[in-house]
């Protein structure tokens, strides 16, 4: 095969000239998505010195030959890849360069945006003099980075502000959430949308018409203005508001408002020499392969999930039923219909059931009216009163009480009417699937999901299934997961499956914290400066000390002494502080929520120590470390078991399960930072100090402590 042939089959960016001066610059990477790497770049970088010596070129258009994405940014396995900080600035001071060229090329650069728009692809159409987008679902904008641990850059930092506003263009950088079309067009970060069908002609069309109008002055070549009072202001409440928020956890938030800022005082030159070696700093950062890990470890799974759905198109469902009101139902029955499902509703009781309806509707129209849709009109959910108005449902979903029976119950009633492929989810997180479907017909399609509240913002599912369910109605159930954008976890059907039975042993390991005289606001303390969003104790109070008793006796029953309930706990209940939710918690709130302290009946009835005495940093570190350290044990447990078979399952779950800090990549990340021999060690001495109950270190930690080795192999800095 000739070099040139072999030249035209890899290439990925292509220039299409039109006879009436008009060209398009094409991205079509192999695969799925158009990104950033250093191989497209190349190319880019080539045909870009091609339109400044091609006189016969008036306007260029950067086009997708993707049918649902532009640019989707920088290759993050590229960045991985970068050893150290010199090598992170060469990257970004190179894709500055040839992105100033593309800025100051005097000719009428447009970029035309169809689907996804992120990143470094944004950045691109940022250096254009216009943004023509589709009016496609799927056209989004957005700079995710500071999600990533680093901050844009490739300009955006720079360019955005000075499109949008100080304030629009901030607020879009520290979200790192994307944003519709048509809320782009509101921000002026859009200037045109167009339908996608007959896209590259309309373009082609707008060239033409633009350059009738005369040439425009190139966006890099305007003067700056001094940085105005009111901006100055703005970024030192957005420092303020970013310190609260991320307690120094997460450094590209701060940086970024820095870099801005440099670029708003300084000029436009300044600005993109501070964010070069800011994107540097951060980029080769511990803090930033976390993020990056977790990141792709959760796209992972929510690939896989969408990939076993397309094996079997046919068995996608259309139709839901639910059954069950209450914060879970009404929060299921809402996100399924703003996805499109035909929702079949029945609330378990029928006295609140125009209650529930109401509280579907309004949370579908505020879900609604935070993207600034009208979808309330489009929503098709049903008010179900009898089980024979299920026949249509290809799922049907149970969210009512933890108890076995009555599950069953709601199931054994709805198959009466359903079809014969119907399959049945039980929201549940604590009981046993294996149960539920013994007392089912063989034939029934049954799986456990445990859905995480509020369920339009918690991103993870886990799912308990089993070998008897039919490859059909897994694709149907992962399809489900896929539309509504969850990240599954599939886990064995054991007890508490993975998340809560993690999150039992850490809040169970603050009680015997409590038991051995810590104080209590150190404990709470000592999480959060691990990084924890919410210490132990008020999680407790959150969820209720009956709801974590239920689980912890469900543990107990499962695993013997190791998971024993401390006595301070079961003594707790019996003083009836249940909860937030009862008049009386272990917390005391006042009526707008806000702590007053502990309970005065933990001190003068069990003895426990509830006044904040000064903690030294070695204190916080030893509490966290009591916290921390028994729960990467438990989820080594877990792997030995196959509750789960891979560390970034465990991560994924931890992370968006139970808030364990992103920054850290998840708990076996973290404990692999820490060193296996050193957690080896110190739950030895935890263990001895703790002689109720009775526990050793697990096999799997012992095995790596001796071997060296670690839960993620060297190699797999993405796995």
């Amino acid at each position: 095969m000739s070099e040139t042939k072999t030249a035209v089959e890899e290439r990925q960016v292509f220039l299409e000239k039109l006879p009436s001066g008009v060209a398009f610059i094409e991205f079509d990477a192999p695969g799925r998505s158009n990104h950033l790497t250093s191989h497209v770049v190349e190319e880019f970088e080539q045909l870009l010195e091609q339109l400044y010596k091609d006189d016969s070129i008036q306007a260029v258009c950067l086009y997708s030959r993707k049918s649902d994405n532009f640019l989707l940014g920088a290759d993050l396995r590229e960045i991985l890849t970068l050893e150290n900080k010199e090598d992170a600035l060469d990257l970004t001071q190179s894709g500055h360069r040839i992105f100033n060229r593309l800025a100051s090329l005097k000719k009428l650069t447009i970029a035309g945006i169809n689907g996804a728009c992120l990143g470094g692809g944004l950045e691109l159409a940022l250096c254009c003099d216009k943004r023509v987008a589709t009016d496609s679902p799927q056209t989004i904008l957005g700079l995710p980075e500071v999600n990533l641990g680093f901050v844009p850059g490739l300009g955006g930092t720079q360019r955005l502000p000075r499109l949008i506003g100080v304030k629009q263009g901030l607020e879009l950088i520290l979200s790192a959430e994307p944003i519709s079309v048509e809320r782009a067009k509101e921000l002026g970060l859009v200037d045109e949308i167009v339908p996608e069908t007959g896209f590259k002609e309309r373009l082609a069309q707008i060239a033409v018409a633009t350059l009738k109008q005369g040439p425009l002055k190139k966006k890099d070549e305007e003067q700056l203005p001094p940085l105005e009072k009111r901006d100055a202001s703005l970024l030192a409440a957005a420092k303020r508001a970013v310190r609260i928020k991320t307690r120094g956890f997460y450094p590209a938030q701060l940086q970024v408002i820095d870099v801005i800022e440099t670029g708003l005082v300084n000029g436009l030159e300044a600005g993109l020499d501070k964010e070069a070696e800011t994107f540097a700093d951060l980029a080769v950062s511990e803090n930033s392969r976390n993020l990056v890990g977790l990141f792709f470890a959760s796209e992972l799974a929510k690939h896989t999930a969408s990939g076993t759905a397309a094996k079997d198109p046919d068995a996608a469902a259309k139709t839901v039923g639910v059954v069950g009101g209450g914060t879970m139902g009404i929060g299921i029955s809402s996100l399924l219909a703003s996805r499109g499902y035909n929702v079949l509703f029945r609330p378990q009781r029928t006295d609140v059931a125009g209650r529930d309806k109401e509280k579907i509707l309004d949370t579908i129209r505020k879900a609604a009216e935070r993207k600034g849709e009208s979808a309330i009109d489009t929503v098709k959910v049903e008010w179900v009163e009898n089980d024979s108005q299920f026949a249509p449902a290809d799922i049907i979903i149970e969210a009512v009480e933890e108890n076995v029976a009555t599950k069953v119950g709601v199931f054994a009633s709805a198959q009466k009417h359903t079809r014969k492929d119907c399959v049945f989810a039980s929201i549940t997180s604590s009981l046993s699937v294996a149960s539920m479907r013994s007392e089912l017909p063989e034939d029934t399609q049954l799986v456990g999901l445990h859905v995480f509240h509020p369920v339009d913002k918690m991103p993870l599912i886990e799912v308990a299934t089993h070998t008897s369910v039919s490859r059909s109605s897994n694709a149907r159930i992962s399809g489900l997961i896929a539309k509504l954008e969850k990240i599954p976890v599939n886990v064995k059907d054991t007890p508490c499956f993975l998340v809560n039975r993690l999150l039992c042993c850490y809040l169970m390991e603050a009680a015997r914290l409590a038991e051995a005289k810590i104080p209590l606001p150190w404990i709470d303390s000592a999480a959060l400066a691990f990084g924890m969003p919410m210490g132990p104790l008020t999680v407790l109070d959150e969820v209720g000390i009956d709801l974590a008793m239920i689980v912890a006796e469900s543990l107990h029953a499962a695993h013997g002494e190791r998971a024993a309930l401390p006595d301070s706990l079961i003594a707790t209940e019996r003083l009836g502080l249940k909860g937030k939710r009862s008049e009386s918690g272990i917390i005391v709130w006042d009526e707008n929520g806000k702590k007053l302290g502990f309970h005065p009946l933990l001190a003068s009835e069990l003895g426990l120590v509830i006044d904040n005495p000064e903690a030294s940093n070695e204190d916080l570190e030893k509490v966290a470390k009591r916290l921390i350290l028994p729960m990467i044990d438990e989820a080594a447990r877990c792997l030995e078991e196959k509750v789960v078979r891979r560390a970034r399952e465990i991560d994924i779950a931890t992370v968006f399960g139970i808030g364990f800090p992103a920054f850290r990549g998840g708990i076996l990340r973290y404990a692999d930072s820490y060193g296996l021999a050193n957690v080896e060690r110190d739950l030895t001495k935890i263990y001895a100090e703790t002689p109720k109950p009775h526990r050793t270190v697990s096999g799997t930690i012992k095995k790596h402590a001796q071997a060296g080795t670690k839960f993620y192999p060297q190699s797999a800095s993405a796995d």
